[in-house]
């Protein structure tokens, strides 16, 4: 955690705001900043709708300002959030489950996200191989990966993905029957479906939301693409029939059983447009 020392509030948030939308440790950073604002609910709301209207696909953040805004004291529910969010087991779970593959075989990977760096660092067994689409690139992820290991990246449409048994895919939010995820998920899946076994939607603590706050999510999300902010949001929506498990912090679930494991109020605050 960095050190603020004497840094306002605002320009704490303005700091965080500023963050990468990929960046894992987003929502657990604005967590800690927008509990500076506790003592005047009506700021704590302007920081929330702020700092969302930045990073308008990212389901942790929706549910860390949800948290903290529902909450009667809204700096133990951003300790709290922050909490879960630091100790979310999720990537434990996925390097438990996956698979042993055979000969030829990969476990495949949409872009290169931090939960799954994490469960193969412990699994050297397992080959692996990324893949890239319009809104996941995984340069960036595999720069700063924990543990160096060979990981080659290609397109969907790659031979090298003739033997599939499992495609994970990092999910932005999960609501009750749509998942928002990186632009071209759903192309690359109709491409590798053949040779794919299964695909796993990873979720972790955080990602899962009520409908009707998965909604504003993507409405927020169309707003954008429909603005100069389009370039911002590579994102689409993708019906959870398509994926056959869902990894979170309980482990890898049926997609209805993980949409069921909502822990997050809906707060009429972050119902509205944000623009």
């Amino acid at each position: 955690m960095a050190m603020w020392g004497d840094v306002t509030p605002a320009e704490r948030l303005r700091a965080v705001t500023r963050r990468n939308v990929d960046d894992d440790r987003l929502a657990g950073e604005a967590a800690d900043a927008l509990a500076a604002f506790a003592s005047e609910p009506a700021s704590l709301v302007v920081a929330c709708r702020r700092v969302l209207a930045h990073h308008r696909a990212h389901g942790a953040l929706w549910w860390v300002c949800a948290r903290i805004l529902a909450a009667a004291d809204a700096v133990t529910a951003a300790r709290d959030a922050g909490r879960l969010l630091e100790h979310d087991r999720t990537a434990d779970r996925l390097s438990a489950s996956l698979p042993l593959v055979e000969g030829d075989q990969f476990v495949a990977v949409i872009g290169w996200p931090a939960a799954f760096d994490d469960a193969v660092m412990e699994r050297m067994d397992i080959p692996v191989i990324a893949v890239r689409v319009d809104g996941a690139d995984p340069t960036y992820g595999l720069r700063h990966r924990g543990r160096a290991r060979g990981v080659r990246i290609v397109e969907p449409w790659n031979p090298v993905l003739e033997k599939v048994p499992v495609l994970v895919v990092p999910a932005a939010a999960i609501g009750p029957e749509h998942a928002l995820v990186a632009a071209g998920v759903g192309d690359a899946i109709g491409e590798m479906r053949s040779a794919t076994s299964e695909i796993w939607l990873v979720g972790g603590v955080g990602r899962v939301l009520p409908r009707r706050l998965f909604e504003a999510v993507t409405q927020a999300v169309a707003d954008a693409e429909n603005s100069e902010l389009s370039d911002e949001v590579l994102v689409e929506t993708l019906h959870l029939a398509r994926v056959d498990r869902v990894a979170g912090p309980r482990g890898v679930e049926r997609p209805v059983d993980a949409a069921g494991r909502v822990d997050c109020p809906v707060v009429p605050e972050l119902l509205r447009p944000l623009d």
